[in-house]
C-alpha cells in the first residue's frame, strides 16, 4: 500500500519511502544502462559505469519487491548515502566529467528534500558536495574545468532541492490541515469520528489480553434546544459540555464527538482495574449542574450505552454496534439512564427487527383480531358494554403483547391502517350483535385510539363506518389518552373538534396518571373518564385512595361525565367502588378479554339469565365464567392500550 489511510489522510510510511527509492534506482540505473550501451557519436561505453548501473537496478528491485514494512528510517538514510558513493565511483571510473554521470546526483537530493526533514536534506546535500569534490580531485584535469563542473552540479542540486523542499513543505502543511480536520471536531476540539476510529483501533491493538470499554453518549431532547433557542445555542451547549466530559474520564481515555449531539469515550483496561460503574457515575455527574450559556443556565441530560470488549473476536465495528444497542435501550427505558450491553439486548434487537418485518404484513395476512372485555353495571352486574382490544398472533412470533407491537406500528406508520381496520371491525361486529339479538340497543363498544390517529379526516372515517353499518354515534366510544390532549397542534385540535361534532363519546383513558390536568376537562367536553387501575387496586384498604377516587367520582358527576373503574379483580374492591358511588367497572373479577365467540356466549348467557330470573337481588356471573377468570390471570391483557 502506498499510503496509510487509517485517519483518512495520506501519511508517508517508511515502507513506501523505501519503495519510492527503489523505483528511483530502477529508473536511474536503467537510464544509465541505456545511455552506456547505446552507441553515440564520439563516445564509448564504460564497463565500470555499466556495472554500477546494474547494481543500482538490482538494489532498486530489492527495495520495490522485498519486505520493507519494517525498514527503519536510518536504513533509508544509509541507502541514500550508498547511491552517492556509487555515483562517485562510476564518475571517477569513467574518467570523463560528462552529463551522463553527473545526472545521477540530481536523483538523490530531491528524494531527500521531499521525504526527510530539513536537517536530513541538508546533510544529504553536504554529502553530495563531498562526494563530488573528492571525485573531481581524483579525476585530475584542468582546475577550471573541475570548478565549472563542481559549480554546475551543485547549482543544479541546490536549485532542484530547494524547489522540491518548498513543494514538500506546502504538501505537508496541507496534509496537516487535512489531518486536523479529519481527526479533530472543529467545534468542540474533541476527537472527531475518524480520530475516534483511530483511537479505538489503537486500543484494540494494545489491550494484550485486557479489555476495551466503549461508551456512547447521546444528549436527551437536543433537537428541542435547537428548535427553541436556535442552533447557535445548541453549539454553545456542545462546546460547554466538552471539558466536562474530558474531566469525567481518565487522562488515558479518548473522548470524541461523533456528530450532532452524540459523544463517545474509549478506554483501555489492560489489568482489569477500570471501575466501569465509577466511570458511568462520573459521566452522570456531567448533567448534575446546569450549563451556563449566554441565554442563561440550561439543564440537560444524556443517555449512555456501554460495552466492554474482552473477546479476541471483538472489532471496532462490533463494539460500536453493541454500544449503540445499549444506548438505544437506555433511551427507551428512561432518558438520562445508562445501560451496559449484554447478549439479551442483542436477542431483543433481533426480535425487534423480526417484529418490524412481521408486523408489516400482519393486517393483510389476517393475523390481527379483537378481544372483548365486558363493562359491568356494579349495581345490577348487567353487561352494559365492552372494550374492544387489539390482539396479534404471529405464526413466527406467537402471541405478541399490544404494549410490544403498538409502539412499533406507530413508528412504522402502520397505526392508521390498523386503526381504520379496528373501527370497521368493531362497527361491523356491533351491528351483527344488534341484528342477532346478542345485545340491546344501548350496548356500546369502546376502542382505544392512538394519538397518531387523531388527525383531520379520522372523524370522517368513523362516520363512514357508522353509516355503513347503520349504527348511531353514541354506541361507539373512543378512548384517548392524555398524550393526545398534550398535543396542542392545530391538526389535533381540529380532529378532536370533528369527533365531538360527530357525537361519538370521548373517554379519557388511564385518568389520574401521567400529566393529568383539570385543564383538559375544562377545554374539552369529554364524555367520560376511566379511572386507572393503580387507583383501584388498593381502594378498599387505603383511605387516601378512597378519598381520591371519591373526589374523581364527585368531579365527574358535577361535569355530567360517566366513569368506568378499570382493573377490578376482587369483590371487595367492587363493593368499595359501589359504596363510593361508582356505577360501571371492568376487570378480571367478571371476565378477562375474551375472543369474539366466547364473548358472544357470555353475552347470550347473561341476557338469558336476566330475562328468566325472578325479581330479587342482582344476579352474578356464573361460576364457570368466574373459574375461567381465575385460571387465566396471566392472560396477555397486559394492557388495555391496544391501539
Amino acid at each position: 500500500m502506498p499510503v496509510i489511510s487509517r485517519l483518512g489522510v495520506t501519511e508517508l510510511s517508511p515502507a513506501w519511502m523505501a519503495r519510492a527509492l527503489g523505483v528511483l534506482y530502477l529508473a536511474g540505473g536503467s537510464l544509465a544502462i541505456v545511455w552506456t550501451v547505446l552507441p553515440r557519436p564520439g563516445a564509448t561505453g564504460s564497463g565500470v559505469v555499466l556495472t554500477m548501473a546494474l547494481l543500482a537496478v538490482a538494489l532498486g528491485g530489492c527495495l520495490v519487491l522485498g519486505p520493507t514494512d519494517g525498514l527503519p528510517t536510518w536504513a533509508l538514510h544509509l541507502i541514500l548515502a550508498v547511491i552517492q558513493v556509487v555515483i562517485s565511483v562510476a564518475y571517477v571510473a569513467a574518467g570523463d566529467p560528462g552529463n551522463d554521470l553527473r545526472l545521477f546526483y540530481a536523483w538523490a537530493t530531491p528524494y531527500a528534500a521531499f521525504f526527510f526533514g530539513r536537517r536530513d536534506a541538508w546533510a544529504h546535500s553536504l554529502f553530495t558536495a563531498v562526494c563530488l569534490t573528492v571525485s573531481l580531485v581524483l579525476l585530475g584535469g584542468p582546475p577550471a574545468v573541475a570548478a565549472g563542473v563542481w559549480l554546475m552540479t551543485l547549482g543544479t542540486v541546490a536549485a532542484v532541492g530547494t524547489l522540491v523542499s518548498v513543494l514538500a513543505g506546502r504538501m505537508r502543511a496541507g496534509q496537516q490541515l487535512l489531518h486536523d480536520a479529519a481527526v479533530r471536531d472543529p467545534l468542540t476540539g474533541l476527537l472527531g469520528r475518524r480520530g475516534f476510529a483511530g483511537a479505538l483501533d489503537d486500543a484494540l491493538a494494545a489491550r494484550a489480553g485486557g479489555s476495551v470499554v466503549v461508551l456512547l453518549i447521546d444528549l436527551d431532547h437536543f433537537k428541542l434546544v435547537n428548535d427553541s433557542y436556535g442552533h447557535h445555542v445548541g453549539d454553545q451547549l456542545l462546546v460547554a459540555l466538552a471539558p466536562r466530559l474530558l474531566g469525567a474520564v481518565r487522562e488515558c481515555d479518548a473522548v470524541a464527538r461523533m456528530g450532532g449531539d452524540e459523544f463517545a469515550v474509549v478506554g483501555l483496561d489492560v489489568d482489569g482495574t477500570l471501575d466501569l460503574d465509577a466511570l458511568v457515575a462520573r459521566l452522570e455527574q456531567v448533567w448534575a449542574e446546569p450549563v451556563a450559556l449566554e441565554r442563561g443556565p440550561l439543564t440537560v441530560s444524556g443517555s449512555v450505552g456501554v460495552v466492554r470488549g474482552s473477546s479476541p473476536g471483538d472489532t471496532a465495528e462490533s463494539l460500536l454496534r453493541d454500544a449503540d444497542v445499549a444506548l438505544y435501550r437506555a433511551k427507551a427505558v428512561q432518558r438520562g439512564s445508562s445501560v451496559v450491553f449484554d447478549e439479551s439486548l442483542r436477542a431483543d434487537l433481533a426480535r425487534g427487527a423480526q417484529l418490524d418485518s412481521e408486523l408489516r404484513g400482519a393486517l393483510g395476512r389476517g393475523e390481527l383480531s379483537l378481544a372483548f372485555q365486558p363493562v359491568v353495571d356494579l349495581v345490577s352486574e348487567r353487561i352494559e358494554g365492552a372494550e374492544a382490544l387489539l390482539r396479534w398472533t404471529s405464526p413466527q412470533l406467537g402471541v405478541v403483547a399490544p404494549s410490544d407491537f403498538v409502539p412499533v406500528a406507530e413508528d412504522l406508520g402502520l397505526i392508521a391502517p390498523i386503526g381504520a381496520w379496528v373501527v370497521e371491525e368493531v362497527c361491523g361486529t356491533l351491528a351483527a350483535w344488534r341484528d342477532e339479538g346478542v345485545v340491546d340497543g344501548d350496548f356500546s363498544l369502546a376502542v382505544n385510539v392512538s394519538g397518531r390517529q387523531v388527525r383531520p379526516g379520522f372523524a370522517a372515517l368513523v362516520a363512514d363506518a357508522l353509516a355503513r353499518h347503520g349504527l348511531p354515534a353514541r354506541v361507539l366510544h373512543l378512548e384517548i389518552t392524555e398524550s393526545v390532549l398534550l398535543d396542542e397542534s392545530s391538526c389535533t385540535a381540529l380532529a378532536l373538534d370533528e369527533l365531538l361534532a360527530l357525537g361519538t363519546p370521548l373517554l379519557l383513558d388511564d385518568f389520574g396518571t401521567g400529566f393529568s390536568s383539570l385543564s383538559y376537562l375544562h377545554r374539552l367536553p369529554l364524555n367520560g373518564l376511566k379511572i386507572d387501575k393503580s387507583f383501584v387496586d388498593q381502594v378498599s384498604s387505603s383511605g387516601r385512595l378512597r378519598t381520591l377516587v371519591a373526589s374523581m367520582l364527585a368531579m365527574a358527576e358535577g361535569l355530567h361525565m360517566s366513569v368506568v373503574a378499570e382493573g377490578v379483580e376482587t369483590q371487595e374492591v367492587a363493593d368499595t367502588l359501589r359504596g363510593l358511588g361508582c356505577r360501571r367497572a371492568q376487570g378480571y373479577l367478571w371476565a378477562r378479554p375474551l375472543p369474539l365467540e366466547e364473548f358472544v356466549a357470555l353475552a347470550r348467557e347473561r341476557r338469558q339469565a336476566r330475562s328468566s330470573a325472578p325479581a330479587g337481588p342482582p344476579t352474578t356471573l356464573s361460576g364457570r365464567v368466574r373459574e375461567s377468570v381465575r385460571t387465566d390471570r396471566d392472560d396477555s391483557v397486559t394492557s388495555a392500550t391496544s391501539t
